[in-house]
């Protein structure tokens, strides 16, 4: 395996995930998107005001992702309905199953090495 290719791939794949992330912060910020984001929010609260510029909505910001990894599933119950809670279950789910497969290889790996 060359080095080289390995490191302009997972610069590509970083580079494209970046470019991925600030893209969707700024996106869900800009009013026309609002009803995709925030459908239930809006339906229920319609007070915002929407049509002032303001550049706060241009710049990327990662806050979303720390608020998204500290809600609980009653919040997400309450905000997306069951659709939304069932759908987090199998993606956590399926990155514990992966977890454990990597953990399960690099065991056995370590103890193939040293019994070797």
């Amino acid at each position: 395996m060359k080095v080289g290719g390995l490191l302009a791939s997972a610069g590509i794949n970083i580079g494209l995930c970046v470019l991925f992330l600030s893209l969707y912060s700024i996106l869900r910020k800009q009013p026309q998107n609002v009803k995709v984001y925030f459908g239930r929010r809006i339906a229920e609260e319609r007070n915002r005001l929407r049509d002032a510029f303001i550049l706060e909505r241009f710049v990327p910001s990662p806050s979303w992702i720390v608020k998204s990894l500290r809600c609980t599933e009653d919040e997400i119950l309450d905000a997306a309905g069951l659709d939304a809670v069932v759908f987090n279950r199998i993606i956590v789910f399926r990155y514990l199953h992966l977890y454990f497969n990597m953990l399960r290889f690099f065991s056995f790996w370590l103890v193939l090495t040293v019994a070797a």
